[in-house]
């Protein structure tokens, strides 16, 4: 991994997921203004803010914990095909901490927070109600989470936890964004992007 290839990743991955809430807006609106407030992308409040930095601790507890007394979980976090894997096999330096935090906090954090909280949460929550909505966009994100890892390990127990810890953080990034930040998703993505700073640094650097 380097830092030019792993910014531009980024970068295209945020404009994709960026993309499709576009397109839905443009196709119901007939024009590009208001799109962010649309997606949430707007000023946040500052308790809201304040409990998304105590909620990764919780979302970043569980598989660090787990990582540390499971051995088949430790060895599936450490996989090469896996990011903490990958960051494993980094040395430890300014180039791996770039690495990381574009990874942690543009790739992976912000560009699933507009997609899942900021499209998908809010589309559904629109359509059948905050309580159903924010369920089903939970589930959703716990389910993709679960089928990426399904791909490298058939562990049952561990595909269950990849399962509901996002999902519980899903749920929870959902009630900051909604009844907290006047519909920002920023705390959402402070949360999410602290939780995966933790995960990818104490899991590929520390254990």
């Amino acid at each position: 991994m380097s830092n030019i290839s792993e910014l531009i990743d980024a970068i295209f991955q945020v404009l994709i997921f960026t993309l499709i809430p576009f397109i839905v807006y443009l196709i119901k609106h007939k024009r590009a203004k208001g799109f962010l407030n649309y997606i949430g992308l707007k000023k946040s409040t500052r308790k809201a803010n304040i409990l998304a930095i105590v909620a990764c601790l919780l979302f970043a507890a569980p598989p660090l914990i787990l990582t540390l007394i499971s051995g088949d979980f430790k060895e599936i976090m450490l996989n090469p095909s896996s990011i903490t894997g990958k960051f494993n096999q980094m040395e430890f330096g300014i180039n791996s901490i770039f690495i990381l935090l574009v990874m942690a906090i543009f790739k992976t954090a912000f560009a699933e927070e507009i997609l899942f909280r900021g499209f998908i949460a809010k589309r559904l929550i629109s359509k059948i109600g905050f309580q159903k909505g924010n369920i089903l966009q939970a589930l959703l994100f716990g389910i993709i989470h679960m089928g990426l890892f399904a791909m490298t390990t058939q562990n049952p127990f561990f595909l269950s936890m990849i399962f509901i810890i996002p999902a519980v953080g899903a749920y929870v990034s959902v009630i900051l964004n909604e009844k907290l930040a006047n519909g920002s998703i920023i705390p959402g993505w402070i949360s999410h992007g602290l939780a995966n700073i933790l995960s990818y640094g104490i899991v590929g650097f520390l254990i």
